[in-house]
């Protein structure tokens, strides 16, 4: 995902239903280094949701989370 271009990342996400703009993405994009696969047992930390609501605003990163966790059940 981090090294495809910003228009494919933008085409994948509304493929998932999310609504990006080209500059999230790229604000977005570092925090890809940041993700551990060992948050599907433990969650995802406090401190990688505040980064992304500096970036998406807190309620749009909640809504998102929501309907991960929906999605899940």
């Amino acid at each position: 995902m981090k090294k495809r271009s910003d228009a494919e990342m933008l085409k994948m996400s509304k493929e998932y239903g999310l609504d990006f703009s080209i500059e999230e993405i790229r604000l977005l994009r570092p925090l890809l280094d940041e993700i551990s696969m060992h948050w599907i047992l433990t969650g995802v930390p406090e401190s990688f949701i505040s980064k992304v609501e500096r970036i998406l605003g807190q309620k749009r990163t909640h809504q998102m989370l929501d309907d991960y966790l929906n999605m899940r059940k």
